[in-house]
């Protein structure tokens, strides 16, 4: 393997490390805020219809290889997780709420993360790696809108 090939794998790893430490888990809540949340999920639409256009154009592993499979799997969730999240907006859009949204935002993280299971398993080039870097991110500002508040003790 060679020396641009190594640093290309070392600095995808470190980017993906990255991604798995900014999980929504170590978020705390936010009080809901409609407005907020709506352009939030609109931008976060937004990046995720970009980051499909441009894996799209990605070139593709060979044929047959365990990395192409990985390569169709994952814009199969990307796919998904644009039509989620453009339904998220609508939803969101037409004045529903964080109970009546919560579903659809818990379907975009699952897909979010079978996307980027798959992801790991196929090459991405740096400049797809970015788009999905800022995708997170705004997904990592959604996240606390949807957080739940730990349940209070109940003393006997």
């Amino acid at each position: 393997m060679n020396a641009p090939r190594l640093s290309s794998l070392a600095a995808t790893a470190g980017l993906v490390s990255m991604l798995v430490a900014l999980t929504p888990a170590a978020i705390a809540e936010t009080a809901w805020d409609q407005k907020a949340v709506t352009a939030l999920a609109a931008e976060v639409a937004g990046s995720l219809k970009d980051l499909n256009i441009t894996v799209k154009k990605n070139p593709q592993a060979q044929v047959g290889s365990p990395q192409r499979r990985a390569q169709y799997n994952a814009r199969e969730s990307l796919r998904l997780l644009v039509n989620v999240s453009q339904r998220l907006v609508s939803q969101l859009r037409s004045g529903e709420d964080k109970d009546a949204t919560l579903p659809t935002f818990k379907r975009m993280q699952s897909l979010r993360r079978d996307a980027e299971d798959e992801g790991r398993k196929g090459q991405i080039p740096g400049p797809t790696l970015e788009k999905v870097v800022a995708m997170q991110a705004l997904m990592d500002r959604l996240a606390p809108y949807y957080e739940e508040a730990p349940a209070a003790a109940v003393t006997p």
